[in-house]
């Protein structure tokens, strides 16, 4: 259940635009992140750099006069001018890769002799160029070192090296900023993303609305218009517009069907009432006449009950009638409906059992019981007439995926696979029901009464014959 709550919750449109808008703003921060990174780091590797060389030129240039005697004798001068500036080295290499000459300013510790050493040979090439940068990583990653070493006329290597841990430091702290930064940036922008969302899609929740009160039976409800000039203002102008030529089609049917319905059921009514009363008074002597009479008699009943299920139909799918649920046990519709068709059932030799399986599994549903009432009788109806003598006709219920599902089982004649889509529309009879009475209205108000408790109907082919209709209602 929690699971389903968060999937609706991520379905949204809302959360939907906010999860891009901030997709996007990682995206875009990353990315310029790592530009404005490469370029930093390049400028701090750029400083570094001249800070070497213009170290390198200086001793090189003592060097050259004076030699190893002249560069000691200048780094420990009173006068010598890099004395505040800390944690960088200097080394002579001899041809046989060997020192013969250190200098550390600043965290003597810092320098470990046998590691650079060690870090030189490995990086360096045999037979060295005149100038080249190495990088060297040693144990303590805050320590490594960046090395210039240029190849001197005698054949030696002045190498000038410096500590970056305070570029490294710098690179830190700049993605540290911009990891603060940027969980600032996503929570404003998770915020302003819902704000904003929230604001633009407000005209599809008065939509939404709308909708659902107009499913709800009220014809007159109509989308709110906010005053703003926009393409949402535009588009809910036009759908009340929409709904009111639908509401003026719908008032102008109903009216014809009213019409129809009253200027056919009243001749009806009379010629029925008539032929009863010369019925009763047993005016008629001629057999023939009385059975014709009894068969008016008989149609007439029958086409003003047709005349009432259309008019069941057309408001239960129009939504005009509101539905008056009530807490009903399935237990108690569920006899009600064996009681009244159990007559007619013996007339026809067809028991109706309800399994005792189901009045074990005992529970409600909220439903209007008059309505369930009227789709169970009619599919008990339908199963009476189109099954053979010496048959039985299963009703149970039972409880499943919070769902009230109640079956209607035969073993009457069937359904043709291919009609199965078809037998919920009005009118509509199937090959083998034709020979039986009726204009194919039972199993369209059927649908009609379910769907409008936000239920399902089906119907599944019974092995062996028959068929079974399966409605689901929510419990």
């Amino acid at each position: 259940m929690f699971l389903n709550k968060i999937k609706k919750i991520f379905r949204q449109v809302g959360v939907k635009m906010t999860l891009w808008h901030l997709g996007l703003l990682i995206i875009s921060s990353c990315f310029l992140f790592l530009v404005f990174y490469f370029l930093y780091s390049q400028s701090l590797e750029d400083k570094d750099h001249q800070v070497l060389e213009a170290k390198f030129n200086e001793y090189h240039a003592i060097y050259r006069l004076g030699g190893v005697t002249a560069l000691t004798e200048y780094v420990h001068s009173p006068e010598y001018p890099f004395k505040n500036i800390n944690d960088f080295f200097i080394r002579i290499e001899t041809n046989d890769q060997n020192t013969s000459f250190f200098h550390t300013q600043g965290q003597a510790a810092v320098f470990n002799l046998k590691e650079i050493e060690h870090g030189l040979y490995n990086l360096a090439d045999k037979e060295k160029s005149r100038e080249q940068w190495f990088y060297i990583k040693t144990k303590r990653s805050d320590d490594d070192l960046e090395v210039l070493s240029i190849k001197m006329p005698n054949g030696e290597h002045l190498q000038v090296g410096k500590a970056v841990d305070d570029r490294d430091d710098l690179l830190e702290r700049f993605e540290r900023t911009f990891a603060e930064v940027l969980l600032c940036a996503l929570i404003l922008g998770g915020i302003g993303g819902i704000l904003l969302s929230n604001r633009i899609l407000r005209p599809v929740r008065r939509l939404i609305n709308t909708l659902n009160n107009i499913n709800k039976g009220d014809e007159k409800a109509r989308v709110p218009l906010s005053g703003n000039e926009d393409e949402l203002q535009e588009l809910s102008i036009l759908f009340n517009q929409m709904l009111d030529r639908i509401n003026i089609s719908n008032q102008a049917m109903r009216q014809t069907l009213d019409t129809v319905a009253h200027e056919l059921r009243t001749p009806l009514t009379s010629i029925r009432g008539l032929a009863e009363v010369n019925l009763q008074k047993k005016i008629i002597g001629d057999k023939d006449a009385r059975v014709v009479m009894e068969n008016c008699v008989e149609g007439i009943d029958e086409i003003l009950s047709e005349f009432k299920m259309m008019t069941d139909i057309t408001e239960v799918e129009s939504g005009l009638q509101n539905l008056k649920k009530e807490e009903v046990s399935l237990q108690t519709i569920c006899q009600d409906i064996i009681d009244l068709y159990e007559i007619v059932a013996e007339q026809k030799e067809i028991q109706i059992i309800l399994d005792p399986s189901s009045q074990i599994d005992q529970f409600k549903v909220f439903v209007d019981r008059k309505k369930i009432r009227q789709a169970l009788a009619n599919l008990i109806d339908n199963a009476i007439k189109y099954s053979p003598e010496h048959t039985q006709i299963h009703l149970s219920y039972y409880k499943h995926n919070q769902q009230a599902v109640i079956r209607v089982c035969d073993q009457g004649i069937g359904i043709n696979q291919e009609e199965i889509p078809h037998i919920w529309k009005r009118l509509y009879r199937g090959e083998n029901s034709r020979s039986e009475k009726g204009i194919g209205l039972g199993l369209s108000l059927v649908k009609s009464i379910v769907e409008a408790h936000n239920g399902s109907v089906g119907v599944e082919m019974v092995e062996g014959g028959g068929s079974c209709f399966i409605i689901k209602l929510p419990s």
